[in-house]
């Protein structure tokens, strides 16, 4: 009884302390008002952080959407409309969209790498991303290397600097066209075996498009557009791995930029204008005894072909152990050897692999097993560049004869510089 009578005592009083703190609340308030806080104002204003503004509301697909309309556009000036100027105006339209407004980012060439790894490691690919690899390549196979004519914007930015072309010595040029191929076969070990996506880091334009390239980035576009002032569009030609691409596309192509035959007056004008040495002069037919010995040549080459394949799988066998050092854990490796052990904690990737718990020895074995799976891709690697080195000769030992000039396959971009100088146009 004496609990219960304590408990309600305690509860009333519980209940008259939240009643008074209630109704002392507004006399507080009322006395801050009447007893304002000192003002410590040193008449700093602070600043309003603007909001950047709202970036394009373009979706991917839209993006695609605008690439297929570009394209099109693109075969109706290269096929129709056969002008130089017209071509060249819709190139500064698609320089400036493409590059700098979408700032190269929607671009084929990148996109080799997302294919790939996809292909051969399962991952995911975007839709948006198989289409812009997939789009060019098919309008490609409808009309030729439209692409590279004005919607590509690093070809747009090296046509502006073209200045006074030189003609590269064949031997030259096909030579340095084994340098596309090297690049695509190594940027495609690179993105699959986890070292990264090598195109895209040795793009000497991307960082231009962006306004944010290092130094040794911009000093390398920048060197590469002073050099294209007298070699016709050096990355397209002996750099690019898309082009190879389009380059293979271009030969089997249903369409192409053709010289009208019955109106070509071998003036050879077309030649001298053309900045990539893409105009095959007419030769005449071949006699008997000519076609003969190019045939046994052709034989032999054929014959020759899988020494040069079996060539190719050596050498990019042996090139493997070296490619393999653009992988992280390869240098990990690399690094950790040469360094003293009590250096080894100033260094964040031994430092984070020793937390993790491994050692020197695992680093080794990881490392080791990268290196076999670069030598394995490299080697397949060669033997594609092989076969293509192997086919290219085999097309050389095929010739023909040609009563007009024509327009190479493989080689024309479709910039319509010849367009402007024919006479009879």
């Amino acid at each position: 009884m004496r609990s219960n009578i304590l408990e309600n005592c305690m509860l009333n009083i519980g209940y008259w302390i939240l009643a008074a703190v209630a109704m002392a609340a507004p006399l507080t308030l009322t006395a801050a008002s009447r007893f304002p806080q000192p003002e410590f104002d040193s008449g700093y204003v602070a600043h309003k952080m603007p909001h950047p503004a709202p970036d394009f509301a373009v979706t991917p697909m839209m993006d695609i959407l605008i690439l297929v309309v570009a394209l099109c556009i693109a075969v109706v000036l290269v096929r129709k409309v056969r002008s130089r100027n017209w071509i060249l105006f819709f190139g500064l339209i698609c320089l400036g969209w493409f590059g700098f407004i979408r700032n190269g980012c929607f671009c084929p060439i990148g996109t080799i790498q997302n294919v790939a790894l996809s292909l051969f490691t399962g991952v995911r690919l975007p839709l948006v991303m198989g289409l812009f690899f997939a789009v060019p390549l098919i309008f490609s196979l409808l009309s030729g290397r439209v692409f590279c004519s004005v919607i590509c914007p690093l070809g747009a930015l090296q046509e502006l600097f073209i200045v006074k072309p030189l003609r590269m010595p064949k031997s030259l040029d096909a030579t340095l066209r084994i340098i596309p191929l090297i690049v695509l076969s190594v940027g495609i070990v690179c993105a699959v075996n986890g070292a990264g996506f090598i195109i895209c880091r040795t793009d000497p334009f991307v960082g231009i498009f962006r306004q944010s390239a290092a130094l040794p980035m911009l000093l390398t576009g920048m060197g590469v557009l002073l050099v294209g002032t007298v070699v016709a569009r050096p990355y397209c030609r002996y750099f690019c791995p898309y082009g190879v691409l389009l380059e293979i596309c271009s030969l089997i192509s249903w369409k192409q930029v053709e010289l009208t035959s019955n109106e070509c007056i071998n003036c050879r004008l077309c030649v001298g204008m053309c900045p990539v040495d893409a105009i095959e002069a007419p030769r005449p037919a071949l006699s008997d005894k000519v076609r003969g010995r190019q045939f046994k040549q052709f034989l032999y080459l054929l014959v020759f072909l899988p020494i040069i394949i079996l060539a190719g799988a050596g050498v990019g066998h042996l090139a493997g152990a070296g490619v393999a050092q653009l992988h992280p854990g390869v240098m990990l490796v690399e690094k950790w050897q040469s360094v003293e052990e009590h250096d080894e904690d100033l260094f964040p990737s031994i430092e984070a692999f020793k937390r993790s718990g491994g050692t020197i020895e695992q680093a080794k074995m990881q490392a080791a097993e990268i290196v076999g799976r670069f030598r394995e891709g490299c080697m397949y690697s060669g033997v594609f560049i092989g076969l293509i080195l192997g086919l290219r000769l085999l097309v050389l030992s095929k010739l023909q004869g040609r009563k007009v000039h024509q327009a190479s396959r493989s080689r024309c971009v479709a910039c319509g510089r010849c367009f402007s100088v024919c006479p009879n146009k």
